[in-house]
């Protein structure tokens, strides 16, 4: 998984230059995302292409190559319409506790029309359907079952209103394979308690695997 380049990327010999990784998590500032985590730190990061795809600490809605089975055994969560922000981290975070290990692709195989500045988007679609400035709202309400998930504070069980943001939460969530303690320090470098990025994915774009994962670190050289 990663982003793909824009669609001005030329892929007819996408084999001559190395795929991007995404790397880099913020804790987003604009009021409209209430402090929910973006990926934002997506470069290429190799000097030419590589044998082996690199560990990933994130999946990335733009770019996702998976097994069908993951669809049964970590399915997209029902109780989240009109999530943008927020759809990525809690993705990743549920995927890599229920086991699933997350890789970028060595080599771009697709790109993405990023901007679409003449093309409808969903947001405007549910404003047709209610009425203009309903989206936001909506978005700030279901967030709250994302920060629950991965341990805001703010967004404790008791502090959630109303009590029907976390229906069937348990069934959406994450997985028992691997804590989420680990995912966050060790592999996203979160530190949700004070909204702090603890040197991020640092290991992701120096080229080495993650913490844990040392014993492949022959593929990396």
């Amino acid at each position: 998984s990663h982003y793909p380049p824009p669609d001005s990327f030329n892929l007819t010999e996408p084999s001559k230059r190395p795929a991007a990784r995404l790397c880099g998590p913020v804790f987003a500032t604009s009021s409209l995302e209430a402090q929910i985590i973006r990926l934002e730190g997506s470069g290429v990061f190799d000097e030419s292409i590589i044998e082996f795809p690199r560990f990933a600490p994130f999946t990335a809605a733009g770019y996702f190559v998976a097994h069908s089975d993951f669809l049964r055994e970590v399915p997209f969560d029902p109780f989240l319409p009109w999530i943008f922000m927020g759809e990525e981290i809690i993705m990743s975070a549920r995927l890599w506790t229920h086991g699933y290990d997350m890789f970028s692709p060595t080599i771009s195989v697709l790109s993405h029309i990023y901007v679409r500045r003449h093309k409808p988007k969903f947001w405007e679609s549910v404003q047709r359907v209610y009425h203009p400035g309903v989206h936001n709202p909506l978005q700030m309400l279901v967030l709250n079952r994302i920060k629950y998930q991965l341990g805001y504070p703010e967004a404790s069980k008791d502090m959630i209103w109303p009590q029907s943001i976390l229906t069937a939460v348990d069934q959406y969530t994450m997985g028992t394979e691997r804590p989420l303690a680990d995912y966050l320090a060790n592999i996203a470098g979160l530190n949700m308690m004070e909204k702090k990025v603890i040197r991020g994915a640092h290991w992701c774009d120096s080229g080495q695997p993650p913490k844990g994962f040392e014993q492949f670190a022959n593929l990396y050289n």
